[in-house]
């Protein structure tokens, strides 16, 4: 590893990641805002699209998030040989879990028709998925590829490849949304479509940069290696489900607690609609520092430089908590303005929003200083291949401390929708304290070997 300043390593990695998940996010939202031009029905198709399609894809994709920290180490301890093996492995085992997720997309309507969801915007729904399915192995194999990347700090490189994969994205679904070039309309199959032809598009032109770089040839790509065992496809597994199951368990017990707050009717709904866009949209660089500091605990420990382990730590939870407190301050002092992309006209509904949205972003204030403090701490022990505690808090934190205290502040101590976000701070909080109590014990204890 470079004798770069952790904190400057940090930037350099984690910028580039979070980067490229924007651009991922940017296409979306884009695609998303060309298919409003057909109708109501479809833009809220559309909102059914998006809650699912994040769900499903998160807990498959983050399965193959321990790619990167199991490359880095192997990176680390320069062991390139390794590197191509696990790699070969990764790719099997994504292309049998992407069969799964083919089944998860077919299925994705049948369990809407359990929630009594409207069958007309259904119809949609099932366009958009049955669209997306030709996409559904090129994702997995795409997300193990540039994982492959990061491990080996070719951060850039995968930037480079999701602009120009978003470019044709979005000129494509333009295309077939609104029939250009002689082409009929496609509707809202033109978005799963347009996703899953970039998808293919980004997993080909990933495998050129594989094939093709001088720089790859090291790491024995296209080599042939021993498959007996599948210690590699087991070893990903291993590391890989617990993050998966984690951060299902956890958009689970979200999902669980929005339904609770429609309970308590529209504006209160709306307002945490509000504070929890911006939040998810502040938390993707806070996942990219994570993912980052993670792969460089990594190469520490491959590299046998396990004193700079600590560094690392103190240097990623600095960066990241400097930026929350500057957005923090951003969102206690101007709450009017960030609520007025979502809010329009002067409407006593949007008065009684805008009374819950001031305090909700006071609180969320907290709520991001507590949850960037546990998802930087839970990073640094992925980076040691320690995944599993973190998963057992994650879970226990949100359905035994977050939902029961949430409910209880909302409606037996007449919180509503404030004392839902009291009870999530306070879970947050004991959960960051547990990870940063099992960083401290299992980083001193590697450190001192």
């Amino acid at each position: 590893m470079k004798s770069t300043p952790p904190m400057a390593h940090i930037a350099q990695l984690a910028l580039p990641m979070a980067g490229s998940r924007f651009i991922q996010m940017f296409t979306g939202f884009i695609n998303t805002m060309m298919a409003s031009h057909l109708g109501h029905q479809i833009l809220a198709a559309c909102a059914l699209v998006g809650a699912s399609l994040s769900f499903t894809l998160l807990i498959f994709i983050s399965i193959l998030f321990s790619v990167s920290f199991i490359v880095g180490r192997s990176y680390g301890a320069q062991e390139y040989g390794k590197i191509g093996a696990l790699v070969q492995q990764g790719m099997v085992l994504s292309f049998l879990l992407s069969l799964l997720l083919l089944g998860c997309f077919f299925l994705i309507v049948p369990m809407l028709r359990l929630f009594h969801q409207d069958p007309a915007i259904l119809l949609y729904v099932h366009d958009y998925f049955y669209a997306l399915a030709w996409g559904a192995i090129p994702i997995l194999l795409q997300c193990c590829l540039e994982q492959f990347f990061y491990g080996i700090l070719k951060q850039r490189l995968v930037l480079v490849i999701n602009i120009i994969c978003m470019c044709f994205s979005i000129s494509i679904a333009y295309v077939f949304i609104f029939g250009k070039l002689g082409l009929p309309s496609m509707g809202i199959a033109s978005i799963g479509l347009a996703f899953a032809l970039q998808a293919w598009l980004n997993f080909l032109l990933l495998l050129a940069c594989c094939y093709f770089l001088k720089t790859m040839k090291p790491y024995q790509l296209f080599h042939r290696h021993a498959w007996q065992g599948l210690i590699y496809c087991r070893k990903i597994l291993s590391v890989g489900w617990p993050i998966g199951l984690q951060l299902g368990g956890e958009l689970g017990a979200y999902f669980v607690m929005t339904m609770m707050i429609g309970w308590l009717g529209m504006n209160a709904l709306a307002a945490v609609q509000i504070t929890q866009q911006w939040m998810y949209l502040v938390i993707v660089p806070i996942y990219a520092i994570s993912e980052a500091a993670g792969i460089m605990v990594g190469q520490s420990v491959g590299a046998n430089r396990r004193h700079l382990i600590y560094a690392i730590g103190r240097s990623s939870i600095i960066f990241s908590l400097g930026l929350i407190l500057l957005l923090d301050a951003a969102f206690v002092c101007f709450p009017n303005f960030f609520a007025s992309f979502y809010l329009h006209g002067y409407s006593i509904d949007n008065f009684k929003i805008l009374q819950l949205v001031r305090p909700l972003f006071l609180l969320m204030a907290f709520t991001l200083i507590f949850n960037t403090t546990r998802n930087i701490f839970a990073g640094l022990l992925r980076g040691l291949l320690d995944t599993q505690f973190p998963m057992r808090i994650g879970i226990g934190m949100m359905w035994l401390i977050v939902l029961p205290l949430g409910y209880l502040f909302a409606f037996y101590w007449h919180g509503g929708v404030i004392g839902f976000r009291w009870g999530e701070n306070i879970g947050l909080l004991i959960g960051a304290i547990i990870i940063y109590w099992r960083w401290a014990k299992l980083g001193n204890q590697i450190s001192e070997q």
